[in-house]
């Protein structure tokens, strides 16, 4: 019997070893791909804690995915959505409580948690970016909002918001929970992702890239192009909610936050601000679900709505941030109604 030569037998060896690497990425591609379409089950839930245990075991699994699939879209996705949707629902709702409960230290610990989560998911995202279109560090350190925006006009493909979308969010509240100088400068290009978003996917994420802008506006509009970004705001803010047919209560959340605390208003101690801005989350507190699929969304809205709705946090945050002089309102100061247990 003719026996294979030395190599035959090394050819039949390294196609064989080519085949089971194929095999392999199939199989942890296919892994990757299931688990993100699978991920969407849990905004189904309205259990806070069970949402909070599941999205932290989450970040490891989806760290091994990464590092066995680098190059995986859906991979990169897991990463920048999981890190920026924890730090946003759970880490600053435990350094919002900490400071509530005048426990600086522990605010600030839960402060510096939420920031290096978002700077991880905005570490990914704009990892991600680079490889699709390299250019993206030199366009983001050149301080100019227009090569910002060249860079992103590049990506004109829905399949390419996903990531686009939650990098910006990630690279927005970083700035807006540490308030640092050195981000806050840097907002416009977190803002540049949204707006692309908006071009190529109007109604992506229920409307929430309009949500983003009309709270940007709200921000910092004022500063950069006058009063006349209320307006703007305000009108965001509904074309948001109607995308999403009222169905995300987070919306209003972050209007009475944004738009309803700093809105041009000339009434004695601003007292159509604090009205607008009770009537808003009131709202949210009394509202119902009526989507299956936001669920998780709505339970974090109405948990932050108590909060904000809460005497304490009125009168810690109320003159200073939304600038309410509660004696010179007419009539007195109005008060919302009390939160509901929850």
């Amino acid at each position: 019997m003719r026996r294979p030569s030395p190599l035959a037998l090394s050819l039949t060896l390294a196609l064989s070893l080519g085949t089971s690497g194929c095999i392999k990425k199939m199989l942890v591609d296919g892994q990757i791909e299931g688990t993100r379409k699978g991920s969407a089950a849990m905004n189904g839930t309205a259990d806070y804690e069970v949402a909070r245990a599941a999205s932290s075991a989450g970040l490891a699994q989806f760290e091994g995915m990464h590092l066995l699939a680098p190059d995986n879209t859906d991979g990169y996705y897991l990463l920048v959505k999981g890190y920026t949707s924890y730090a946003f629902a759970f880490v600053e709702d435990d350094m919002e409580n900490a400071y509530l409960a005048n426990d600086d230290a522990m605010g600030d610990y839960h402060q510096q948690r939420a920031k290096s989560l978002y700077t991880r998911a905005v570490g990914y995202g704009t990892e991600w970016l680079d490889k699709q279109h390299a250019g993206f560090d030199a366009a983001s350190k050149s301080g100019n909002e227009n090569s910002i925006k060249q860079y992103l006009a590049q990506f004109d493909s829905k399949e390419e918001v996903d990531i686009m979308f939650w990098t910006g969010q990630a690279w927005m509240a970083r700035a807006n929970t540490t308030k640092e100088p050195a981000l806050v400068g840097t907002l416009y290009i977190g803002q540049a992702m949204i707006e692309r978003v908006t071009q190529l996917a109007p109604d992506y994420e229920r409307g929430s890239p309009w949500a983003t802008t009309a709270s940007y506006y709200a921000r910092t509009g004022a500063a950069m192009i006058g009063v006349e970004s209320f307006a703007k705001s305000k009108e965001l803010f509904e074309k948001a909610k109607q995308i999403s047919n009222n169905t995300v209560l987070l919306f209003d959340v972050q209007m009475a936050m944004t738009y309803a605390c700093r809105m041009a208003d000339d009434s004695p101690g601003r007292r159509a601000s604090f009205e607008l801005y009770g009537k808003l989350l009131s709202g949210v507190l009394m509202a119902e679900d009526t989507s299956p699929d936001t669920r998780l969304l709505n339970a974090i809205a109405k948990r932050r709505a108590r909060r904000y709705l809460s005497q304490r946090w009125i009168d810690e945050n109320g003159t200073e941030d939304c600038g309410w002089e509660f004696g010179a309102m007419q009539g007195g100061a109005p008060r919302p109604p009390a939160a509901p247990a929850p």
